[in-house]
């Protein structure tokens, strides 16, 4: 039997046509898939806008994320500067200095996060401190309104600042940033995961 190639102009022709009838049946396909995804997503909207917005207003132990500056703050529960028990786990209560300003009450950054179980680096020079709680980091610089979460940067309500050479952040930002939550009981604040 004798092998030979033959090549017809229908054959070549058939082939294109073939490649452009995938094409188009891939394009519509992939419309479709789309178009449900649509539908999907429109329901989704749909739900989301029939929900009730719900706006409440921020406690002074509340981590406001907004890179706005607020016109008004929250009342803190002391309005002068004095020294308060910290209170978290059955660990003793770590007295220490704690500063009302701005709706928020600043604690001395390294011991506090000491305090919570945190390893903390500071950096002398640039006056960065890194504060490490199992898989959560927290990057602040001194008198910046910026905090890096894992590396995500994250507005603070009033930024770190220094006073007899310890930096001071808003309990309610280290405490949230390290996974827990914080409040004000009985003169003493309680932190709690």
């Amino acid at each position: 039997m004798e092998e030979y190639d033959h090549e017809d102009e229908n054959d070549h022709y058939d082939e294109e046509r073939y490649e452009h009838e995938e094409e188009e049946r891939h394009k519509y396909e992939m419309e479709d898939e789309h178009d449900e995804e649509f539908g999907r997503e429109d329901k989704r909207n749909q739900n989301a806008q029939q929900k009730p917005i719900v706006i409440k207003q921020e406690y002074w132990y509340k981590w406001s994320r907004s890179t706005d500056i607020p016109e008004k703050y929250a009342e803190t529960p002391i309005s002068s500067e004095k020294t308060v028990p910290i209170q978290f786990q059955e660990k003793e209560p770590l007295y220490t200095n704690v500063i009302p300003m701005k709706g928020q009450l600043f604690v001395p950054l390294e011991e506090t996060a000491q305090y919570l179980g945190a390893s903390v680096i500071l950096y002398p020079a640039s006056k960065i401190a890194e504060i490490q709680l199992n898989d959560k980091l927290l990057i602040v610089k001194n008198g910046s309104r910026a905090v890096y979460e894992n590396m995500k940067k994250t507005p603070m309500p009033h930024p770190i600042f220094e006073k007899n050479e310890k930096l001071y952040i808003p309990i309610s930002v280290l405490t949230n940033g390290l996974g827990f939550q914080v409040t004000w009981k009985n003169q003493q604040i309680f932190v709690y995961e």
